[in-house]
């Protein structure tokens, strides 16, 4: 039992001995840079896209998959 325990805690134990890598600045400045340019805010609608729909019965829905259908439903 003791021997499972330590086989499966194991990888903790490499993984804990690892060095943090260091960071990459070719993605842009980094998080603690207090020169860094921060883009304008702009202020978004939330109800801009939206567009009014009647609703309406619904259609038969065997033409509407032969219409669909690859080659257009001939069968």
């Amino acid at each position: 039992m003791i021997s499972r325990l330590l086989a499966a805690l194991a990888p903790l134990a490499v993984a804990a001995c690892a060095t943090v890598p260091a960071t990459v600045s070719g993605y842009g400045p980094l998080p603690e840079d207090p020169h860094a340019a921060v883009p304008a805010l702009q202020p978004a609608s939330v109800v801009a896209p939206y567009q009014h729909r009647v609703p309406v019965e619904p259609g038969n829905w065997r033409n509407l998959n032969d219409r669909q259908a690859p080659g257009g439903g001939a069968s």
